[in-house]
């Protein structure tokens, strides 16, 4: 993952970034339309660059993929080896509904989606023998939650990678955020971007993105 680069270009999507209410490109405008998502446009064009910026071999992971917003999204960056994980327990989410949200984008058969609970797949090493470029998380939104699924990723992460955290207004997620990186040397802050509760509801309810350097 091209660490500098991401935080580069990131601003470039926007007229006047994090001011501005939607990207320059209106695809995401186009996402939302034809499937709902707990996300803005700016949230998913973050997401694509990220996605778009994989090395050779490196996999996007998401953690909480619902109706299928966000993982479109890190395919209309880059379509390789990405993967949605969700248990479809909550809300109107369901592995049919994500297929077919899929398959009205051209993704049909290419995202890999490992239907349970993140943790027990994580914990059972479902990711297999993946290195994850990006790892985004917006599954259960838990301060204890938050830092497991930090850590439990870990051991897929490439040497350099991305970690993004979703709904990092809520109190309890940056709290987690905090000590995950007071105790995690190899992992940094690299952008922390407010949302509606700090006064800028198209980020939706903010973002996080650490930066992961191992060697």
């Amino acid at each position: 993952m091209d660490i500098e680069r991401f935080a580069r270009e990131l601003p470039s999507l926007f007229d006047e970034f994090p001011a501005s209410r939607r990207p320059r490109d209106s695809r995401f405008a186009e996402v939302l339309e034809a499937v709902p998502g707990l996300a803005c446009e700016n949230n998913l064009a973050l997401i694509a660059l990220a996605s778009s910026l994989r090395e050779p071999g490196e996999s996007y992971v998401e953690a909480g993929t619902y109706r299928g917003t966000s993982l479109i999204a890190a395919m209309l960056g880059k379509a390789e080896d990405a993967v949605g994980i969700d248990d479809f327990r909550f809300r109107e989410g369901s592995r049919a509904g994500l297929d077919a949200n899929l398959e009205r984008f051209g993704f049909g058969g290419e995202a890999t989606v490992l239907e349970g609970d993140v943790f027990e797949l994580l914990r059972e090493g479902e990711l297999a023998d993946r290195r994850v470029g990006v790892f985004y998380y917006d599954a259960a939104h838990s301060y204890e939650a938050h830092l497991e699924a930090l850590r439990l990723v870990e051991p897929w992460l490439a040497a350099r990678a991305l970690l993004v955290v979703d709904d990092s207004d809520w109190k309890q997620v940056g709290r987690a955020t905090r000590d995950y990186l007071a105790a995690e040397p190899r992992a940094r802050l690299l952008l922390e971007i407010d949302g509606k509760e700090r006064g800028q509801p198209h980020w939706w309810e903010g973002m996080q993105v650490l930066a992961w350097e191992d060697g």
